[in-house]
């Protein structure tokens, strides 16, 4: 038995030193004789190898060899640390670097304990010496790499925190940065920290923190981003992006996660915010001061168009009826400038809405040529047109910004030409099943532009040079809205010149393909066949402010065979409905009057309950022609809403249409009851 137990003793000893031996851990004693000073260490294998020291060699110079090739800067402390030996028999561990003649510098873990008596002659220490330059390498690198996280997050005001509970115990543990963005002290404990958190926290977010705090909802994977706003001690009010995760196990689980300062952000932010409330702000007087240049121009024009058109019914000779007639013209080209600023500001503003209604290009077409015809009155060109025979008779779309678009480039082509033809032509690009791109052409032989002048002929307010404004005119905003409409419209532009030689604008645009069958003519030209008779002992109540508008109209109606009763503003239009409402046909109301406006005197008609007070006609005649102008008149009961100055054959129609509907109705002029529309 007992040879069987030094037999298994044996092997274990063989096993143990196998493992010490793979774990390059070697055992020694050392021995100081304290009188003289002199070493003695003792070495097995492992440490020899360690050490580099040969197998022969004696207990001296193994010491002697040993502490030549120690770290020179580590010598003290080995010294001070034998001086602790000597002291108690406690284990006690050191690190130092040796310098190994074959392997170079590595760093050697060394740990033991006296083993000698107290107060004996030779100091005897028995222990373990071990390398750990693989180890020593890993802790530099992760201490580097936690150098570089530290160094990372104070660069970018990142702070990193931890929350979680052990056997119930609160652990919270934070680096530098979250200190200073929450204005903590270092040397506060985890439940201090946390409440001097919620503290700085607004109250409107500190629902939040608390349920991040709250251990019962933990659940491993969770991840969540929240922000919160903090009164920090001294740098005033912040805004901390954090975004954290779940980790651990389901048993013990821990929140990790970082805290970003987002104040900045935020502050630009506000300022972008106050900034594009400054800009509508901007927009909004802009679009006032539109509103209101159009109304008080609009109002004179009205005055001085109506008066040339009466000066123009009148026995003139010649001199007369032409200065008069280049009034009346003078008016609509300032009224076309006006009509296209408030086109572009809708168009800068989003405002622009588009129709999509059917018509026919040949019609749209010979009308644009209605309008330009009299321009070339005198001069030495003609103005010609073709429509490609493949574009279908119908299409759907709006014809109003297509006319527009071509009044204005025929209007530019005839201004700058002073010879040969203008020609404005449609040509079919291309035919899809429900669709068409219809190319709109106009092409003149006028002055023509170079290549640089091409470049900035679509800027607004810009023309090609400056010789052009003074010798031509114009505000230069035509062409940059027709780009702007051809845009919006889903199209483009561009234009081919050169200089002497003409100029070639062509405008693609896309159009739906109508039903001939369903395509209404428009009203204007069948009503062009119809009489004034209809017109005749129709009784008119006319609100206008204005003495010289209120002359004009009267004059006009009085002309149509119209009885009018006129008056200065909305009460007394409404005073007058009171007293006559059964022998109005229709009320024409100004918009904007002193005492009471024309919205206000509408709505009061309509609820007066007085005979035709529901269905009577009422057309608004103002001045404002901004986007939404319309609906605040059909809003408050008015059924037409014509723009000053007023366009009197456009108001002759109006009112030959509301009569005609009137009739089918079963209203009449005559009838006491009043018109019914």
């Amino acid at each position: 038995m007992v040879l069987e137990a030094q037999q298994g003793f044996g092997e274990g000893l063989s096993w143990r030193q196998e493992a010490m031996a793979a774990a390059s851990v070697g055992l020694w004693v050392l021995e100081i004789d304290m009188a003289s000073g002199q070493m003695r260490l003792f070495t097995n294998a492992v440490t020899r190898r360690l050490l580099g020291v040969p197998d022969d060699i004696s207990p001296e110079d193994c010491a002697e060899f040993w502490r030549a090739h120690v770290n020179s800067h580590d010598m003290d402390r080995i010294w001070a640390s034998i001086e602790e030996f000597k002291k108690h028999t406690g284990m006690h561990e050191m690190r130092y670097s040796y310098n190994h003649p074959q392997l170079g510098t590595f760093r050697v873990r060394c740990g033991g304990r006296r083993i000698s008596q107290e107060g004996d002659q030779v100091l005897r220490l028995a222990g373990y010496h071990q390398d750990i330059n693989e180890l020593h390498a890993a802790h530099e690198a992760l201490r580097e790499s936690l150098s570089r996280l530290s160094l990372a997050c104070r660069l970018g005001w990142l702070g990193v925190f931890e929350l979680g509970r052990h056997e119930g115990t609160l652990q919270f543990a934070c680096n530098e940065v979250f200190y200073e963005q929450f204005g903590l002290r270092e040397d506060a404990s985890a439940e201090e920290r946390l409440e001097a958190v919620e503290k700085c926290i607004l109250p409107e977010d500190r629902r939040r923190w608390r349920n991040l705090c709250r251990a019962e909802g933990w659940s491993v994977g969770l991840q969540e981003h929240v922000e919160l706003r903090v009164e920090h001690p001294w740098r005033g009010l912040c805004w901390f992006a954090l975004a954290y995760e779940v980790v651990g196990t389901q048993d013990e689980p821990r929140i990790a996660g970082y805290v970003s300062d987002v104040t900045k952000h935020r502050q630009h932010e506000r300022m972008l915010r106050e900034a594009k409330e400054s800009a509508e702000a901007a927009n909004a007087a802009k679009s006032i001061f539109l509103a209101n240049m159009s109304h008080e121009i609009r109002t004179p024009m009205n005055g001085i168009m109506g008066m040339a058109h009466l000066v123009l019914n009148t026995d003139l000779n010649l001199q007369q009826r032409d200065y008069v007639e280049k009034i009346h013209s003078t008016c609509e080209s300032l009224l076309d400038i006006i009509n296209d600023l408030l086109d572009f500001s809708k168009i800068e503003a989003d405002h622009m809405e588009l129709e999509n209604l059917p018509f026919q290009p040949e019609h749209e077409l010979e009308a644009v040529l209605a309008l330009l015809r009299p321009r070339i009155q005198h001069k030495s060109y003609t103005l010609e047109s073709h429509i490609d025979p493949r574009i279908p008779r119908t299409l759907t779309g709006d014809a109003l910004r297509l006319r527009q678009v071509l009044l204005n480039l025929g209007g530019n082509a005839i201004k700058f030409s002073t010879r040969g033809t203008v020609h404005i032509d449609f040509q079919l690009v291309r035919r899809k099943r429900n669709g068409v791109t219809l190319a709109c052409i106009v092409s003149d032989e006028g002055i023509g532009m170079s290549v640089e002048e091409q470049a900035r002929v679509f800027t607004p307010f810009s023309q090609a040079h400056t010789s052009i404004t003074r010798r031509f005119g114009g505000t230069g905003l035509g062409l940059a809205l027709c780009r702007r409409l051809a845009v919006l419209m889903g199209g483009r532009i561009n234009v081919q010149s050169e200089p002497g030689k003409g100029s070639v604008f062509t405008v693609e645009l896309p159009f739906g393909v109508g039903q001939d069958d369903v395509f209404v003519p428009d009203l204007v030209e069948a009503d062009q066949q119809e009489e004034f008779v209809c017109l005749r002992g129709l009784r008119v109540l006319m609100a206008e402010d204005g003495d010289i508008n209120r002359e004009i109209m009267e004059v006009l109606l009085g002309g149509m065979g119209v009885e009018c009763m006129a008056v200065s503003n909305g009460q007394e239009a409404l005073d007058a409905w009171r007293q006559h409402a059964g022998h109005i046909d229709f009320v024409l109301m100004d918009v904007q009057m002193p005492v009471m406006d024309g919205y206000t005197a509408t709505r009061e008609i309509r609820a007066s309950g007085l005979p035709g007070a529901a269905d009577v006609p009422i057309v608004a005649m103002t001045a404002f022609a901004m986007r939404g102008d319309a609906e605040l008149s059909l809003q408050a009961g008015m059924n037409v809403h014509l723009t000053k100055p007023i366009d009197v054959r456009e108001l002759t129609l109006t009112l030959k249409r509301l009569a005609r509907t009137c009739d089918e109705r079963g209203g009449s002029a005559d009838n006491e009851g009043g018109a019914g529309i």
